[in-house]
């Protein structure tokens, strides 16, 4: 990680600005410090320089540096001590994992006695580990400026949405392509689908608010099934992903003409690095959307850590640099880069030019989740954007044709409904496919392929292929015995040979009896298959759910616990069904 910091050089300037001497006494990171004379020049100060280290996400990096020369030049010293100040670039969430005791300094450079990440957030989520928390401040350490996260999008298909008149967010892109949705519905067959493009939440802030927003649009710190259903949409329109914005926009700097609609129409950036990318003239006009759920602000906090090495002088010269970045010229600086200052107000509009569509005011509630609820947004957030490698069985016996007690469905319908709705979420890196399974369905296997394995987003017979697992399990009749032993053990040598590395590889089976197929292997016998056949180093758990009173969820859990998976059994909760069954297709395991 050492080797992508970028490290201050401070190289020798004219003009050396004075430091007015004078008794400060201020109170940084939570701890009082006690009083020191801050001097100018040389002569205030002997020995060599105390240095204190800073760490800056690396969009702040740029001025915060500049500023950070300009202090460290006019040599202000504390309590007789000269002190100066190295500035290195590094991504808040790099810091965020490796900030504590433990910090290895071969690994991630020299320890920082002041972190200053693009969001706040990143301090929350670092605090979750008892040994970051014990150096990082117990107060809310002070902002150096604000830039809002707004949705970056071609020019355009914002104006084919109704902008700038209409007010649009998250969660109107994606609803509005969902179901199949295309570009056709708005006028503009030429431009295809919708294309979302994603940085990762887990490495970047602007992909960390994209995410929060999305899966949390009424801002409660709670996900509903709903929203989850949105986020998975969402995933679904993604075409393009990440690290960070700037790779993103990268890609919209290095496109031809021919390539311009399959870009992404929409990307997750902070406002700044949006004035910045238009400023510079770009062959793809992007616009800011900023979302109408609400700013999601990177408020550039400034916090002196409570570790052991930062000792009264340290903390004292970081408490003399933030008077420094706070000074009106230091303002007026972060202002002419496209920041916007600390109450979200900017009074220099040259970067944030109304032509370009930014505001001089951002209407909205500002976006502020608790550290609990980022934790669970960004597990479940990695949950859905999973790529799964699965072969679903559904059992077309004839008593699938019974119906649920307490409803006016058979089983087979309840099956079909809920695999439906699943089907639809998939996500388009998910591989899947579909076999149904009785009893001599073929002449000589007890199952059928409906959808050859593929990726959920690739085409079949002219649709996605979920729609076509959709359509095929809209079409299954329900007749014969149950062949469940030779199917699952036929299934689970094709999944051992198509099984993918980087992916949830799994088999899912849902039927509602027992096996019936007296010629095919007996339970022993798949289970002797199983266990021979299962590779630790390639992991092909069996996920079963028994639906029914008739189902021999015994034997199933027999089979399922001999690959590492589980079984589900509801006997006639359509509703648990249902959920089951959209977990498997949203990968929540």
């Amino acid at each position: 990680m050492a080797d992508s910091v970028l490290r201050h050089r401070r190289s020798a300037r004219s003009g050396r600005m004075a430091v007015t001497a004078g008794a400060v006494a201020l109170a940084v990171g939570g701890g009082t410090v006690g009083y020191f004379q801050l001097t100018g020049g040389e002569e205030g100060c002997t020995g060599a320089p105390v240095e204190i280290s800073v760490v800056a996400s690396p969009d702040h990096y740029p001025i915060l540096n500049e500023l950070t020369d300009q202090w460290s030049d006019a040599k202000p010293s504390v309590g007789g001590h000269c002190v100066t100040a190295t500035v290195r670039a590094m991504p808040s969430s790099a810091v965020a994992a490796s900030i504590g005791p433990g910090w290895d300094d071969a690994r991630d450079g020299p320890r920082p006695d002041v972190w200053a990440p693009d969001f706040s957030a990143w301090l929350s989520l670092a605090a979750g580990r008892p040994d970051a928390a014990e150096v990082l401040p117990q107060e809310k350490p002070p902002s150096l400026a604000t830039s809002p996260t707004v949705i970056a999008m071609q020019r355009p298909m914002a104006e084919a949405l109704g902008w700038p008149k209409r007010a649009l967010g998250w969660t109107d892109l994606i609803g509005a392509f969902s179901a199949g949705k295309t570009w056709a519905d708005y006028g503009h067959q030429e431009w295809g689908a919708m294309r979302l493009g994603m940085a990762d939440p887990t490495r970047s802030g602007a992909g960390l608010a994209a995410a929060m927003t999305i899966m949390d649009p009424d801002n409660d710190q709670q996900q509903t099934n709903d929203e989850l259903y949105v986020a998975l949409s969402a995933s679904q329109l993604t075409t393009a992903t990440a690290e960070d914005p700037a790779a993103l926009l990268r890609q919209y700097n290095d496109a031809g003409t021919d390539d311009v609609p399959t870009l992404p129409a929409a990307i997750p950036v902070l406002e700044r690095e949006l004035a910045a990318y238009a400023d510079d003239s770009p062959r793809v006009p992007l616009v800011p959307i900023y979302p109408k759920e609400g700013a999601a602000y990177a408020d550039y906090p400034f916090a002196v850590l409570r570790a052991p090495w930062v000792d009264d002088v340290r903390r004292q010269a970081a408490a003399d640099l933030l008077a420094h970045l706070r000074e009106a010229e230091s303002r007026r600086a972060y202002e002419a880069a496209g920041f916007r200052d600390t109450d979200h107000t900017t009074g220099d509009t040259g970067l944030l030019s109304a032509d370009h569509g930014f505001q001089t005011a951002v209407a909205g509630p500002e976006r502020t989740p608790t550290a609990q609820a980022l934790t669970q947004m960004l597990a479940v957030w990695g949950v859905l954007q999973r790529s799964n490698n699965a072969l679903l069985l559904l059992d077309v016996s004839g008593s699938m044709n019974d119906v649920v007690p307490g409803t006016n469905q058979t089983r087979l319908q309840l099956i079909q409904n809920a695999a439906i709705a699943g089907a639809g979420l998939l996500n388009n890196g998910t591989v899947i496919g579909l076999w149904a399974f009785a009893t001599e369905l073929t002449p000589t296997t007890d199952y059928r392929e409906l959808v050859a394995p593929g990726p959920a987003g690739g085409i079949v017979g002219g649709v996605p292929r979920r729609v076509a697992v959709a359509g095929a399990v809209q079409g299954l009749r329900a007749a014969g015995g149950t062949g469940l032993y030779d199917t699952i053990g036929a299934a689970y040598d094709r999944m051992q040979k198509a099984w993918k590395p980087n992916a949830q590889n799994m088999v899912v089976v849902m039927t509602d009896g027992k096996n019936e197929d007296e010629s095919g292997l007996s339970l022993q016998q798949l289970l002797a298959k199983l266990k021979a056949s299962a590779r630790p180093d390639r992991p092909l758990p069996i996920l079963a759910i028994a639906v029914g009173p008739k189902a021999d969820a015994s034997a199933l859990e027999q089979i399922t616990k001999a690959t590492g998976g589980r079984t589900f059994v509801e006997r006639n909760d359509v509703s648990a069904i249902q959920q089951i069954i959209l977990a498997f297709a949203g990968r929540v395991s």
